[in-house]
């Protein structure tokens, strides 16, 4: 009996299995016969449903009216397929077709808001990866500055912010997809676009550390090298944006030294790199011309040339080192003529203003009461408590001026005579 029920469940799973592997229908359109259910158990009998017969009525409709140009009556016909029938089969294609077009009467967000019902609602529709690329798709024209129509009809001006969102769709439902590092490339070149870094610098930060093994890899790199570069404004100003392009200059030169961009990384780190010496040897100048300190002006020239040993900064910064060891004083200005010349600080001086900077840079550690009264300066004193009684305690002995004693402990609580206070100390 337990043999024969084994095999009863045998044959029960083996049916659902098949069952399972046949089931599934899938909708097929060809020009001679429309819309057509194939494949599956369910094939046979779907037609037999008045409401199927009537959502696949509407699907060979909407496909007539598309191929037509007839856009808005396609629309018409697919949102009765999802609205009537949105559990049937028909509902994710309609979705499809009604997307499609959306985007040809120029309502593109329309379009991909058709696509994404499909996204969240049938996550297990067979064209999912096709519905990415549509939405991809949807992101490029609009990137690409195509015109969109309020209503299908009324032109509108590109809304970029709209094809971030797009991008940042398709990014985070098919995070593993081919699409998501291509899209994350793009919403850097509309931040750049539109001047907004941050957005460009996030997008390329993610793309940079979630897909170092795509092909858009290094041309990221070479991007956040460049848009660095874009942020600088001269040896004057802030160098941290030309910090941070020599760092992703010289990343690309290590990382694809066989990329064709070898040659632009090159000028550029050589560029950035100048740049940023100069910067040095400015302050160096400035030490030497303004404050007559040769020492301080010496540390800035050798920065300079240990930065960029080739640069034209560099041979400014060692003719500069010459004059200082040949003892050739800079230039008098007219500051200089009228009062003299600047007084470097004197060593003391310098050894002062460092122990000034060190004590303001100490941190003073936290430390409990009970902690405190055992450092040095603790003393064992007696009280009186209310009972009458003397009670010994550690306290701390603070030390005031003269002739303060007597106003220092009034506080309603106790007070020190003078004989305690000499005792204690």
């Amino acid at each position: 009996m337990g043999i024969m029920k084994m095999r009863l469940i045998a044959i029960v799973v083996a049916f659902a299995f098949a069952f399972v592997r046949t089931g599934r229908a899938d909708l097929v359109w060809t020009p001679e016969r429309g819309w057509q259910i194939e494949g599956g158990v369910l094939a046979n009998v779907i037609g037999e449903n008045v409401n199927v017969t009537n959502a696949l009525q509407a699907m060979n409709e909407g496909k007539k009216a598309m191929d037509e140009e007839d856009y808005w009556a396609a629309i018409g016909y697919y949102k009765l397929v999802v609205n009537e029938y949105p559990d049937s089969i028909f509902a994710p294609e309609a979705y499809f077709q009604m997307s499609k077009a959306y985007v040809a009467r120029g309502q593109f967000m329309d379009g991909y808001d058709a696509l994404q019902e499909i996204v969240r609602r049938y996550p297990d529709y067979p064209k999912f990866n096709q519905i990415i690329g549509e939405q991809y798709n949807i992101a490029a024209l609009i990137q690409g500055g195509a015109t969109p129509y309020i209503w299908g009809w009324f032109p509108w001006f590109p809304n970029y912010k709209d094809a971030i969102k797009i991008y940042e769709s398709v990014v985070r439902d098919a995070p593993y997809g081919d699409y998501a590092p291509i899209a994350l490339m793009n919403i850097s070149l509309i931040g750049e676009d539109e001047d907004n870094f941050d957005i460009a610098f996030d997008a390329l930060d993610r793309l940079i550390n979630n897909y170092p093994q795509s092909m858009f890899a290094s041309d990221a790199y070479m991007q956040m090298a460049k848009l660095y570069r874009n942020l600088v404004e001269g040896p004057e100003y802030d160098q941290t944006p030309t910090k941070n392009a020599i760092s992703f200059f010289h990343d690309y030169l290590v990382l694809f030294p066989e990329e064709a961009g070898v040659s632009d990384a090159e000028q550029g780190l050589e560029d950035m790199e100048d740049i940023y010496a100069r910067s040095r040897l400015i302050i160096g100048d400035f030490y030497y011309y303004y404050r007559n300190n040769g020492v301080a002006a010496s540390i800035f020239y050798n920065e300079t040339i240990t930065i960029a040993p080739n640069s034209n900064a560099a041979k400014e910064a060692k003719a500069q080192l010459d004059k200082i060891d040949k003892g050739i004083p800079a230039p008098m200005t007219p500051y200089d003529w009228i009062w003299g010349r600047y007084e470097p600080p004197t060593d003391s001086e310098l050894e002062e203003d460092l122990r000034l900077e060190e004590f303001a840079n100490d941190r003073f550690e936290s430390m409990s009461v009970d902690d405190f009264l055992l450092q040095p300066g603790a003393a064992v004193v007696e009280r009186i408590t209310p009972s009458g009684e003397a009670e010994a305690y550690e306290t701390f002995i603070p030390t005031y001026g003269e002739g303060l004693e007597p106003y220092l402990f009034d506080d309603g609580i106790y007070e020190w005579t003078q004989n305690e206070i000499d005792g204690a100390l």
